[in-house]
């Protein structure tokens, strides 16, 4: 669903009699779980109410007509259904003039764990089949990629017709481009954030209207009326995007993926930072510990620590950036120039990867410097022993030097276990100078008094761009 959904929805909770002396943390706890011995039941009861309807989508036009259903612009009978289909629709939703409806949109491919409050009245957009791809005639390295295209569709056609996506998912799972709008697809590549590579969205709104966020022909960012980096983060709750237009990168002649091991964390972190700090012109640099290693690899052995960087260039330059990364990688066990990266094979190949990785549980991102990196390792393998839950970690570099890390933990995917996880890595990361936790529940613990008011001030926008409370609606319990 939605940060704005699920912290209103908490700051109202606080005001019922019932809840109000619980500690927050204890109140989110017991939302999350959806705890009876804590709930009413009733609440409990809602928690586990999903929307009703399901709508596989095809064209932005219907998504359009639907909302204007929704929203009371026009009736039923405009979207065209077969009488079985009709009548579903209806007593499913318990179609009536003063019923509020909503609707909200299902990721391809859910890292972590869906928001606490579910759409409970709605329907549910799919667009799976929503995947159509259009790559820049005019010279330009850009696309169009509907929603529903999966990453891995978007790479490969864009190589197949000489342009390069310089973002990959830090945890390579099957993901679509639309998932990392309104679910929690880890796009990013060396050189910025999935962000970066955005020039424009192309939306519906809660009147159904078409509308665009952004230019799609070249970037927008740091001009005054930059909206859409604003909203990214939180794109679904204001819109309904349908399309992203993506800034891509002309396909190298020479490409090279390097690996290095290493048997030592110290050593790993000093690298990182070094490489960071080498002014390198990389696509992106990618990291594993022996857990992670095991499920990108299962045939290799694993080395404790296993980098891997692409770059590319002429075949000229790109002998000249293998010495000089070779320099601050410094202290590596091995290097090779064979072994296969994750994101460059076959469609098969990958999505039977996607199938291992998907099967660990992940909490979120940790954000710390690449020099920490080692020592948020050790302290993420030992808070798994101490909890029965083997960690690993897979992470990727930013030129900044800071590094992205994404725990994962060999672990049932139940919410007791992602919550009590969360709170772990939550406290391993407040003892790293530096390091910040950024998942949904942490923004939902996040008591700072800058943090309430931009959340205030975003809530008061998206209701007054969503008067027809129809993009997912704010709820109370």
């Amino acid at each position: 669903m939605g940060l704005l959904r699920d912290w209103h929805y908490i700051e109202k909770a606080v005001e019922i009699p019932a809840l109000s002396e619980l500690i927050r943390d204890a109140l989110i706890r017991a939302l999350f779980v959806r705890d009876d011995r804590v709930l009413p039941t009733e609440l409990v009861a809602d928690l586990n109410r999903t929307p009703p309807v399901t709508v596989k989508v095809k064209d932005d036009g219907e998504v359009r007509k639907l909302v204007r259903v929704l929203n009371g612009q026009e009736s039923t009978l405009s979207l065209g259904l077969s009488a079985e289909d009709y009548h579903f629709f209806r007593t499913q939703l318990g179609v009536g003039r003063t019923r509020e409806f909503g609707v909200v949109v299902r990721p391809r491919t859910l890292l972590t764990y869906d928001w606490i409050v579910p759409e409970q009245r709605g329907v549910q957009l799919d667009f799976t089949a929503y995947a159509g791809l259009e790559f820049s005639e005019s010279g330009g390295h850009r696309a169009i990629a509907q929603v529903g295209a999966p990453w891995k569709s978007l790479y490969d056609s864009a190589m197949d017709t000489g342009h390069y996506v310089p973002f990959i998912p830090t945890v390579p799972l099957d993901f679509a481009i639309g998932d990392a709008l309104y679910g929690d697809a880890p796009f990013a590549a060396y050189r910025g954030e999935f962000a970066s590579y955005l020039n424009a969205l192309r939306t519906v709104s809660a009147f159904g209207h078409r509308a665009r966020l952004g230019f799609e022909d070249v970037a927008n960012n740091g001009t005054a009326y930059d909206f859409l980096h604003t909203a990214i983060p939180l794109a679904a709750e204001f819109f309904i995007p349908v399309s992203v237009a993506l800034r891509l990168e002309p396909k190298s002649a020479a490409r090279k993926t390097l690996t290095y091991t290493y048997d030592d964390g110290a050593k790993l972190a000093a690298a990182l930072d070094k490489l960071s700090r080498s002014a390198q012109v990389l696509d992106w640099v990618h990291i594993t510990d022996s857990q992670a290693s095991k499920a990108l690899r299962p045939s290799a052995a694993a080395e404790a620590f296993t980098v891997q960087t692409a770059f590319g260039g002429t075949a000229t330059s790109v002998a000249l950036k293998e010495k000089a990364i070779d320099t601050a990688m410094a202290g590596f066990k091995s290097k090779a120039a064979d072994v296969p990266n994750p994101f460059d094979g076959p469609a098969d190949a990958f999505r039977k990867t996607a199938e291992t990785v998907g099967r660990s549980l992940f909490v979120g991102e940790v954000r710390v410097p690449a020099k920490s990196i080692g020592d948020l390792a050790s302290r993420l393998r030992t808070f798994g022993d101490q909890v029965a839950a083997k960690a690993g970690l897979y992470a990727s570099l930013r030129q900044t030097g800071t590094a992205s890390v994404f725990p994962s933990f060999a672990s049932p995917r139940d919410r007791t276990k992602q919550h009590d996880l969360s709170k772990g890595v939550r406290m391993i990361v407040s003892k790293i100078p530096r390091g910040v936790f950024t998942s949904r529940l942490a923004h939902l613990w996040e008591d700072e008094p800058n943090f309430r008011r931009r959340m205030e001030l975003l809530r008061s926008i998206k209701l007054t761009i969503d008067t027809a409370h129809v993009v997912q609606p704010l709820a109370l319990p």
